[in-house]
């Protein structure tokens, strides 16, 4: 038991560090091809951010917990709208341009309800994994080519101002292009070895307290595998580029719904429970519409509304712990 906890809590910490590093790389990518915020955002820093729960999927799968992928991947998602953004809006009200983020919540949306309808049989076939995969990545090449199209030069300067703003501390020579690939790849690596840790402690601890897994992959893996986003989205609101922390987290939902549960799928196919499935992604398509509503009704999240947020999140993390007490009797 001891050693799953170390194993769990260094997981974590590797997670943090690798999550931190590869996002200031992509970011750094970005001002080098002088890419637009919202295509930073929505795009390369999502897909950076959502590495650790991909890579737990990957791992969750080859070790036969295609559970704790699945879990992990929603799980993501409600700690993404209930917990980061309730954080990052409790501490500095969060402005968007609606418009701008309008078919990333549609998409959002859109692949939320496929997968809670696909699911209804409490299965999850390597088919249709591969619908999923191959939906989110089409849907990322054509968000990434429809922005870099229609980037302006006032885009070109926020992209380059944003790395300022986000890599103040870095070492010098990590401002380099070789730099950048080096910290690159180091960020990946050690994301790699932490989401192991992450995995073999989760499914240790879930084992000996008799939690199922996909239990600590909507807890304890969810909320380690969001800490980069979490990092991110407070550094962007702090710096006044809301869209940045807005645009990351619906890109990271919707990779996690498409890329990180199709490729789960695809390793091996996905049971689960009934409760499970009628309580989590009922509450996940909830969270998605509050946002939406929060985003479209006055173009922001205010610092109340973040902490409704966060105190929507509790309840869940409540309701989902009686619910798994409740099943093991």
């Amino acid at each position: 038991m001891l050693q799953d906890l170390i194993f769990l809590a260094f997981g974590l910490v590797l997670i943090i560090k690798g999550g931190d590093m590869f996002v200031a790389a992509a970011v750094r990518i970005a001002e080098f091809s002088r890419m637009p915020r919202v295509v930073i955002g929505g795009t390369l820093v999502s897909l950076t951010t959502t590495t650790p729960e991909l890579v737990v999927s990957v791992m969750a799968g080859l070790k036969g917990e295609p559970g704790l992928a699945v879990g992990n991947a929603v799980g993501s998602v409600i700690c993404n709208v209930g917990l980061v953004l309730g954080v990052t809006a409790a501490l500095k009200q969060v402005d968007v341009q609606p418009r701008a983020l309008r078919f990333a919540l549609l998409a959002m949306f859109g692949f939320g309800a496929v997968l809670f309808l696909m699911t209804l049989d409490l299965s999850l076939s390597r088919a249709q994994g591969a619908v999923l995969l191959v939906g989110g990545a089409g849907y990322f090449v054509w968000d990434f080519a429809r922005h870099w199209r229609g980037r302006k030069p006032d885009d070109v300067a926020e992209a380059v101002a944003i790395s300022a703003e986000l890599s103040e501390s870095r070492w010098a020579w990590f401002e380099t292009k070789a730099g950048t690939a080096v910290q690159f790849l180091m960020g990946a690596a050690v994301v790699v070895v932490g989401s192991k840790l992450l995995v073999d402690g989760a499914v240790g601890v879930g084992a000996r307290l008799g939690v199922p897994s996909i239990v600590m992959g909507l807890t304890v893996v969810a909320i380690g595998t969001s800490l980069p986003e979490l990092v991110t989205a407070i550094t962007s609101s702090r710096r006044s580029v809301s869209e940045l922390a807005v645009g990351n987290v619906l890109g990271a939902n919707i990779a996690n719904l498409s890329l990180v549960v199709g490729m789960a799928a695809i390793l091996q196919d996905v049971r689960m429970e009934r409760a499970t499935q009628l309580f989590n992604f009922p509450v996940m398509l909830g969270f998605m519409a509050v946002l939406g509503w929060m985003l479209f009704s006055n173009r922001r999240v205010t610092r109340r509304e973040g902490v409704w947020l966060l105190v929507a999140y509790a309840h869940y993390l409540i309701g989902l712990t009686v619910l798994a007490m409740t099943g093991r009797r």
